[in-house]
């Protein structure tokens, strides 16, 4: 073999202290301990999706089962059920006890329907989105900038919902819990005062307005958005009480806005555009308020720490993917409002890690 030859063959295994045996030290191996538990959450999200959709929480709500009564009640594999559960045990979802019987831990109890804090509707989220289809082209994403729903079904979420009924009342139930979680920060930490008429922008089923006019007995309130979106909120808006106070409108938001209200909410809404059209909605509320009227953009604020900001992060991952939208910096917020013709007055933060982002007319 000549010299060039050796160099070559030996060049690697310079390059690489592994290839020699070098032992990795116990910070390293924490390391990769930690990163593998990332590249694997996969798995634990779809673990705890099989409890949310089978409806094993639900199941286990009055006591322990075991994983053959568990497959019998959901015509599952006994065997391919119980490593599921398993997994979740070790995780602490459920707790494993003997003869592979199982119980709720609270975490787990997060997974039932109708219960204080419940994440089903959320566990459930990523099949409304797509699934993990939208996911699959992340590497294009990053390229191009376009949402993997959309290169995976060629269609935008609401379109993608609009063809898939049952997937659509998944997606709204998620997106109605999120809001009663948040809806009393809102309610009661802003200062409605001086506004005598709201209007809630993509308001969905009421959830928000209605929190914000029990605390506000002076405020009338229109709710706003598609017509499937606010197909049942007055039954809900009745059975409160409220009917007398609100009115509520179908439409659509690139289309016309009710105009002459002091204040123009918008919950939930910018993070699912990109910069452009979210000025176009926000001119169009500048538009329509009345003189003195003020925007109130409710939505995730980015926190400083790093370690804290990570829920917020990972949703902006998801707008990444699903929408095309993107969770947005105090700065980016105040641009978006100078770019709109509005100015920012305030950033007040409500339920973590929620803030109302204020912008008024110049």
């Amino acid at each position: 073999m000549s010299p060039r030859h050796t160099d070559q063959a030996a060049g690697p295994a310079e390059a690489s202290p592994a290839a020699v045996g070098a032992e990795p030290t116990d910070g390293e191996r924490a390391a990769a301990a930690a990163v593998l538990r990332m590249i694997w959450g996969v798995h634990m999200s779809r673990a705890v999706y099989v409890v949310a959709a089978l409806g094993i929480a639900e199941l286990l709500a009055d006591g322990p089962m075991t994983a053959a009564q568990l497959a019998q009640a959901t015509q599952a594999h006994e065997q391919s059920l119980y490593r599921v559960l398993r997994l979740l045990a070790s995780l602490g979802v459920l707790t494993e006890h003997e003869d592979r019987a199982f119980t709720l831990t609270i975490l787990g109890e997060r997974l039932r329907a109708d219960v204080p804090a419940s994440m089903r509707s959320w566990a459930m989220l990523v099949d409304c989105g797509g699934g993990m289809r939208s996911f699959e082209p992340i590497i294009e994403t990053v390229k191009t900038g376009k949402p993997g729903l959309n290169i995976a079904y060629g269609k935008g979420l609401f379109e993608f919902l609009a063809a898939r009924p049952d997937q659509a009342q998944q997606f709204q139930a998620a997106m109605s819990d999120r809001t009663a979680a948040l809806a009393p920060s809102v309610a009661t930490g802003y200062d409605f005062s001086p506004m005598r008429t709201v209007v809630d922008v993509g308001g969905g089923n009421g959830t928000l307005l209605a929190a914000i006019l029990r605390a506000n007995d002076h405020l009338r309130g229109i709710l706003f958005d598609l017509p499937s979106g606010v197909a049942d909120a007055a039954t809900a808006f009745q059975a409160e009480g409220l009917m007398d106070r609100c009115e509520i409108v179908p439409g659509d938001f690139f289309q016309a806005i009710p105009d002459g209200a002091d204040g123009y909410i918008l919950a939930n809404v910018l993070h699912d555009w990109d910069d452009a059209t979210s000025v176009r909605i926000l001119d169009a509320c500048r538009r329509a308020m009345a003189k003195d009227g003020r925007v109130l953009i409710v939505e995730r604020l980015i926190p400083d720490d790093p370690a804290d900001a990570v829920p917020v992060l990972l949703s902006d991952l998801t707008m990444l993917v699903v929408t095309g939208g993107k969770e947005r910096t105090n700065a980016e917020y105040s641009q978006l409002l100078t770019d709109a013709g509005m100015k920012l007055a305030r950033v007040q933060p409500v339920a973590p890690p929620y803030g109302i982002i204020e912008g008024l007319a110049p």
